[in-house]
């Protein structure tokens, strides 16, 4: 029976240890030729040795013959200062003798570099192509000598021309795909239908392998062109200039460049490589990192995300897009070919699941990360990728900006976590009469006083004043970065486009007794300093900021450790009695200081206030209309609790978190079918597409979903009941109430076996 890992052509055993008919490694030859750069030196130090045993006569005649050379030179180059000559007959001969000598030094230099094929399949846009031609022309080549070949699989004519361009340029092969007749598939001429948009890449499976087969064809051509090394990367990326040098000092068989990429919009950011099986990134069994004890699988995932943040080089079990691969490994016949008693999707994950099999360990190099051109959306970050090369490996400088009072529990913790964030820690204290400066001054001089005037953006404002940094970062004393976010924001520190003017992050405020997070919002976090964004509002400031943003995935988590004080109401009902004008954003959050504070009647009147400037974020008129109804519900006045959430539907389409609140005021009133209308409109809602809005994201998940369950088993639907409950489980395991359920459903349906049986 035929071995699926068989090799062609390989004279290498599967752990691809060379044997003696093997091509030279790349130590050995790096040993003839420093023996020949040895030979060379000898051959010159006998030539002068034998110089030295002429008779003293000849090297008399010599020392004179030299002597006159040098009188003849001398009068030459009097002779052309007065005539104003060019030439220079005399000296052509040993300018001549020395352009050979430095010929000949070049040539054994260039021997000793490593010759590396540079390769891609390519089908591409022409605007795509064009950047990742770019980035390859502007690979450094100190210690390798490239060619190119691409596989010209092109449906865009301006794309085969631009590759055809490329080579003629540069040293470079272009072979159309359809010329590599195969005669095994016998289909190698039909690509088929690729489909790719903003939402992803849509393979056919034929698709797959027909691409392995032309990587396949890359291979051959690598090994029997005896290079060193093949670098076969994607046609959708933009490379670092020292991408190629970092790859090859590694000295690793197999190791790939990292890239990030969101796979579907929207999503978290996630690497091209992998831990085990098609795409886990954890070890089953085992710890993901080393010198680490077995942790969960979330954990060992967030530690290998994390470390793939870091320069360095890390074994990897799967990997690809973006991979130099040597000599030995194409030798040994590793190749892209289907494995057929393997499932595993894509053709690099059966290179790599072959590979290991030969005993060949594989890497990823984290130090310059490649720019993903996934969509078309993502084509303009190339340029502000190209941006952040020029700028230099130097990552934008920042300055953190606190204002605080009595906080000696919490600041050494804030403190703690911005390590290798903040260039520059800017503490203004509001009048402390604890620790708070003295904790401070373990980490920063720069400590300035501020007397306290009830305004809270006149203290940030001054706080951003005393920044010196290009960007500027603000927090308070109780917020933290977790482990997680703080490598994220080490690294997007080292990446970030300066074009980008203030960086918006997740400001995570409560979370569930399992640890996930509960409510959350979105704040402009980080800003350039150059842009002076100022702070508005004596009481609930915001930072004003226009221009370019980037929403980022990193998070600023709140761990709030003091108890919740009238403080900002007192500000507000002193400005009340000081016959102030509120703006309309005032009138909402003194409106929302009264709720907090169960002063509901007045509430309710400061936000009908808000809401009748027809003025304001429209979210928080939405939100107002949810607060007004939670104060007619205490007040208890259920027909304004419900026009209250009614209102909210003048101002944009119906939100989960409202159609849950209509689903439990029928419930309440056990007028059920109301009550699953209103539920099932929860499901449906259509989430915002503004990153900044404030979403309960339980009422866009599961919370719907477990009323339903509750709603149909009280009408008598059992099935439909468990099909919700079933579903709810899917985005909260745990919960305490689907767990009940769940074991409520199972008692149900074995009553109902020994009721038939």
């Amino acid at each position: 029976m035929k071995n699926p890992l068989d090799r062609k052509n390989s004279n290498k055993s599967v752990q691809g240890k060379a044997q003696a008919d093997t091509i030279p490694s790349k130590s050995e030859k790096e040993t003839v030729q420093t023996l020949r750069i040895k030979q060379e030196k000898e051959i010159v130090k006998e030539k002068e040795e034998e110089k030295l045993k002429e008779p003293v006569h000849k090297q008399e005649q010599s020392q004179e013959q030299s002597q006159e050379e040098e009188r003849v030179q001398k009068q030459v180059e009097q002779s052309k200062q007065m005539t104003g000559q060019k030439g220079d007959r005399q000296s052509q001969p040993q300018q001549k003798k020395e352009q050979e000598e430095m010929k000949v030094e070049e040539d054994i230099l260039q021997s000793t570099r490593e010759r590396i094929l540079i390769a891609s399949p390519v089908r591409q846009t022409a605007a795509i192509l064009n950047e990742f031609l770019d980035s390859l022309q502007r690979l450094e080549r100190k210690t390798v000598r490239t060619d190119y070949l691409f596989v010209d699989d092109n449906e865009e004519e301006a794309s085969s021309q631009m590759l055809n361009d490329f080579v003629l340029r540069h040293n470079g092969k272009v072979i159309r795909a359809r010329d590599l007749n195969d005669t095994e598939s016998g289909d190698a001429d039909d690509p088929g239908n690729y489909n790719k948009d903003e939402g992803g890449h849509y393979w056919r499976d034929e698709q797959v392998w027909r691409v392995a087969r032309l990587k396949n064809n890359i291979l051959q051509y690598a090994r029997e062109q005896q290079y060193d090394g093949v670098f076969l990367i994607d046609s959708d990326l933009v490379l670092h200039p020292r991408t190629l040098e970092q790859l090859v000092s590694s000295s690793n068989e197999i190791v790939s460049n990292i890239f990030w990429t969101s796979w579907q919009p929207g999503t978290k950011e996630m690497p091209q490589v992998w831990l085990q099986d098609e795409y886990a990134l954890y070890r089953r069994g085992g710890s993901a990192l080393e010198a680490t004890e077995a942790q969960d699988e979330d954990a060992q995932a967030s530690a290998f995300l994390n470390q793939l943040r870091i320069p360095g080089c890390y074994e990897v079990g799967g990997l690809g897009a973006c991979t130099l691969i040597r000599r030995s490994v194409l030798e040994a016949g590793v190749n892209f070919d289907r494995i057929p008693n393997v499932s595993f999707w894509g053709e690099d994950r059966h290179f790599c699941i072959r590979a290991q099999a030969y005993g060949f360990q594989l890497f990823v190099d984290t130090h310059y990360p490649a720019y993903h051109i996934y969509r078309l959306s993502d084509l303009p970050g190339a340029a502000a990728y190209n941006r952040r090369i020029r700028r230099g490996e130097e990552g934008i400088r920042i300055s953190l900006c606190m204002i605080v009072k009595n906080e000696e529990t919490s600041l050494a913790r804030c403190l703690d976590s911005v390590k290798g964030i903040a260039d520059e820690i800017v503490i203004v204290d509001t009048g402390s009469t604890d620790r708070t400066r003295q904790i401070a001054a373990q980490y920063t001089e720069c400590i300035f006083d501020f007397e306290w005037v009830d305004d809270f953006a006149a203290a940030r404002n001054f706080a951003f004043d005393q920044a010196t940094c290009e960007y500027i970062l603000w927090l308070d004393a109780d917020d933290v970065f977790e482990p997680e976010d703080r490598a994220k924001l080490i690294a997007l520190k080292q990446s970030l486009d300066p074009a980008v003017d203030s960086v918006t992050m997740d400001y995570n405020l409560s979370f569930t007794p399992e640890g996930k997070v509960a409510y959350s919002l979105r704040r402009n976090r980080l800003v350039r300093r150059d842009r002076r964004f100022r702070w508005i509002g004596a009481v609930h400031e915001y930072l004003a900021v226009a221009g370019n943003l980037l929403h980022s995935d990193v998070a600023v988590t709140h761990k709030k450790d003091k108890v919740y004080t009238d403080r900002n109401l007192r500000i507000y009902r002193k400005r009340e009695q000081a016959g102030e004008d509120f703006s309309p954003r005032d009138l909402y959050y003194f409106g929302n200081e009264l709720k907090d504070h169960a002063y509901h009647e007045e509430a309710v009147t400061y936000y009908e206030k808000f809401l009748d400037t027809g003025l304001g974020w429209v979210e928080d008129r939405i939100a107002a209309c949810q607060k007004i109804a939670d104060c007619e519900a205490v007040l208890k006045r259920p027909e304004r609790e419900s026009a209250a959430l009614f209102r909210s539907f003048a101002y944009d389409l119906p939100r989960a978190e409202v159609c849950c609140r209509l689903g439990g005021y029928f419930a309440d009133r056990e007028d059920y079918r109301q009550a699953i209308f209103w539920y099932e409109q929860a499901v449906q809602a259509i989430r915002p597409g503004d990153p900044m809005v404030v979403l309960n994201e339980a009422a866009w998940t599961w919370m719907p979903h477990l009323q339903l369950c509750v709603c149909y088993d009280r009408m008598g639907n059992r099935a439909k009941a468990k099909e919700h409950n079933d579903i709810a489980l899917t985005y909260h395991p745990t919960h305490p109430s689907m767990l009940y359920n769940d074991r409520y459903f199972k008692d149900l349906a074995k009553e109902s076996v020994i009721e038939n049986a």
